[in-house]
């Protein structure tokens, strides 16, 4: 009887014993997580400096069926310290742009954090292509964030076929001028800001799921698994990859 009782009372150690260890753990890894996403501006700075090139605009791929928009929010300020200018956020239901204010507000949260004293130095513009906005007018300073959904694909490309159509129709243009940078210019989505250099796609999709189809023709795609928790490390390697890779632009 008492080895029977010896027993449970040695189970009972061990179970306490795996309790005590996971929480211990958790606690510790939440502890490592906070820190290694909460970066300093200046810090962040000195980390571009041994980048081999940054890219002039960033997109994120959002593919995932929840969407964090604390984390989203540290990759847009952790990208605007990096001296990014053009940031570009996509999720194929357009649920960002649903939710521009709540994005914004985190963004302003996150802004404070990680630049300090300089975060009045810097500012943003969150649009979608219902808002104008001319982005070759950026100030050094200022930083244009565009949301997109599936609709700014390949809607946007069969608005802009249907608005060159009817300009041949009424003869205000010719079907000779339909060039690359002329349909550039037709596309509200992105118009005024350059294709993405870059695009960090989340989620397990093999493919881009409706993201700008005609804009990515150069863009270098790097997948990720997830968004959530992102660490500032997983960014900053990301950007490391980008600069390693040679882009033959089809030679």
């Amino acid at each position: 009887m008492w080895v029977f009782k010896c027993f449970l009372s040695f189970l009972y150690l061990l179970v306490y014993l795996k309790t005590v260890t996971v929480t211990l753990f958790q606690q510790t890894r939440r502890y490592f997580s906070l820190s290694l996403r909460t970066c300093t501006y200046w810090k962040i700075r000195e980390d571009s400096k041994d980048l081999r090139k940054v890219p002039r605009h960033i997109s994120f791929v959002v593919l995932e069926s929840d969407i964090n928009f604390v984390d989203l929010a540290h990759l847009i300020v952790w990208s605007m310290a990096m001296t990014i200018q053009y940031i570009s956020l996509y999720d194929r239901e357009g649920l960002l742009k649903k939710n521009a204010a709540a994005l914004s507000s985190e963004i302003i949260k996150k802004q404070k954090e990680v630049f300090q004293e300089e975060s009045s130095k810097f500012t943003f513009v969150l649009r979608t292509k219902d808002v104008k906005f001319d982005c070759e007018l950026l100030a050094p300073t200022q930083v244009c964030i565009t949301l997109l959904s599936e609709k700014d694909g390949k809607g946007d490309i069969v608005e802009a076929a249907r608005e060159f159509c009817e300009e041949v129709q009424t003869k205000k243009r010719a079907t000779k001028e339909m060039e690359p940078d002329y349909l550039n210019s037709l596309l509200k989505a992105t118009c005024g800001m350059p294709d993405p250099d870059l695009a960090l796609k989340f989620g397990s999709f093999k493919m881009i799921m409706g993201f700008l189809p005609w804009q990515t023709r150069l863009t270098e795609f790097l997948p990720l698994t997830t968004h959530i928790n992102i660490h500032y490390s997983t960014f900053v390697a990301s950007l490391r990859r980008y600069g390693d890779c040679q882009q033959r632009c089809g030679k």
